[in-house]
């Protein structure tokens, strides 16, 4: 399922499913939405906080719920953090497959979201979130524009050159996310891939969060997770400025080891770029034109 696109006077929901909410930042959040013309719903729970560091798991579902059941709400949007992972099994996936809109956010959503769409088959969008949304540059003002308000996005948009690291083509469903989450995901269950289908990879990490032999472990994990064998290539996000080149050297090595092309980029990941990318999407990803084109 594809959501429908966001119009003029459209509500957009607000959630905050892995993150105690500020009511000033989400003040501004809201006048920013509203100046791109768009009504905003907070959800019932948006400042619980119920245990101390976040509302908890059953309130943070419950505003899922309220949102997606709301069928004036056309987007949900919601920010990063820690948590996602505790509201997922929480989640009534028929409801929301029953009333599909646009999900959209980043990091820690990444759970979330990919959650969403192996229960239901929806398309949710990986990239932006609460915190880039309140003042956005013009690469991730396109991105939105492109994917969430326009739609029919038939090739990526780089914010910069690439790094190509094993150079080929790779064809399949799009899939991925912030990499401790995806790598959780793919060892539970959450993510199931189907027997005969192939899947592009899209990841991220930053160095804020975990040094490169922390990013070679959990790769180390990825490449012991079922999806792993139905990879076709990987797209890795931006971690950290001036580029890590033990990081590439690792990547690199996954490529080889796997057979498939991989490539490095900084158009989205924790740093000022968030492109987005549709997860469940059909693409191709060509490392040695540094192309990413949706089928």
């Amino acid at each position: 399922m594809i959501p429908n696109r966001l119009k003029p006077d459209d509500a957009i929901g607000l959630i905050s499913p892995s993150a105690i909410a500020d009511p000033a930042f989400y003040a501004d959040l809201t006048a920013s939405l509203q100046g791109m013309g768009y009504r905003v719903k907070p959800a019932n729970n948006l400042y619980a906080r119920s245990w101390g560091y976040a509302a908890s798991d059953q309130e943070r579902a419950d505003d899922i719920h309220q949102l997606a059941a709301d069928d004036d709400v056309s987007a949900i949007l919601f920010s990063g953090g820690e948590g996602a992972d505790e509201v997922i099994p929480l989640l009534d996936y028929d409801l929301i497959a029953r009333h599909p809109k646009i999900y959209l956010s980043f990091s820690d959503a990444t759970s979330i979201l990919n959650a969403i769409h192996t229960r239901t088959g929806l398309v949710t969008y990986y990239g932006l979130s609460t915190s880039q949304m309140v003042k956005l540059t013009d690469y991730n003002r396109e991105q939105f524009l492109r994917h969430i308000v326009q739609g029919n996005v038939r090739e990526h948009i780089r914010s910069g050159p690439w790094r190509t690291l094993t150079p080929g083509v790779a064809a399949g469903e799009l899939t991925g996310g912030y990499l401790d989450n995806y790598v959780f995901l793919a060892h539970s269950g959450w993510i199931q891939p189907e027997p005969g289908k192939e899947y592009v990879l899209f990841i991220e990490e930053h160095e804020r969060f975990f040094g490169v032999e922390h990013v070679s472990d959990e790769l180390g994990r990825l490449e012991q997770s079922p999806i792993m064998k139905q990879a076709t290539g990987l797209l890795f996000g931006h971690y950290s400025s001036p580029v890590c080149e033990p990081l590439l050297e690792r990547l690199t090595r996954l490529g080889q080891r796997h057979g498939i092309p991989v490539a490095y980029c900084d158009d989205f990941g924790h740093g000022e770029n968030s492109a987005i990318f549709p997860i469940g999407a059909q693409a191709v990803l060509n490392t040695e034109k540094q192309t990413l084109t949706y089928l």
